[in-house]
């Protein structure tokens, strides 16, 4: 995953969560999430497979849950990605999508068990972000009687704060925490407004 604006200067962090079947291997520079501002995006890249003995479909959803609101661009390719291409063609799932942030999970794909997919999500601080507030968001994959999802547990409530929160306290086990980075970009909107000096 790279930070638009500076794909250079990633620091890519890949995680792997392994359910009984069901798989998400997840890469992301988070040090990229906790400095977003106005018109920058963070990619997040997802591989989510299965290996089960019997047929079967797996789910692929999004849940999200906070005060910020998320626009998120959702693609996916039958191959992994080479950068910013698909060579065999990427498909859009979700064009510029206000996540809904009551943490219910929505689907957004459906695969069959012995297929692949790589998933590419785009995240942006959506509009009439409120200063100090954060949102989380996951990927879910159920199937086979299996469930996983890239989040943290109970034990990683975050607050709602800003300033020099570290990477590590921003995201935890690949749950992209939009809390410094809304600071960020409200003061930005306020300084171009001519409402801060």
């Amino acid at each position: 995953m790279a930070l638009t604006a500076a794909p250079a200067q990633a620091a890519v962090v890949t995680e792997t969560v392994q359910g009984r079947y069901v798989r998400i291997v997840s890469s992301a520079d988070w040090s990229a999430a906790a400095a977003m501002t106005d018109g920058m995006s963070v990619r997040w890249d997802l591989t989510v497979s299965a290996h089960a003995p019997d047929p079967g479909s797996v789910r692929v959803s999004v849940s999200a849950n906070g005060a910020v609101p998320l626009a998120v661009d959702v693609r996916t390719c039958a191959e992994p990605w080479r950068g910013s291409d698909c060579s065999s063609g990427e498909r859009m799932l979700r064009a510029d999508w206000a996540v809904p942030r009551g943490g219910q999970p929505v689907e957004i794909e459906a695969m069959p068990a012995d297929a692949v997919a790589y998933l590419r999500l785009d995240v942006r601080v959506g509009d009439d972000a409120q200063r100090g507030a954060s949102t989380q968001i996951r990927v879910h994959a159920d199937g086979l009687g299996d469930a996983v999802q890239i989040g943290p547990g109970p034990e990683h409530a975050l607050p709602a704060t800003g300033g020099g929160i570290p990477v590590p306290v921003i995201v935890v086990g690949g749950v992209l925490v939009v809390a410094a980075a809304v600071i960020l970009v409200v003061a930005a909107r306020r300084r171009r407004d001519g409402g801060e000096r």
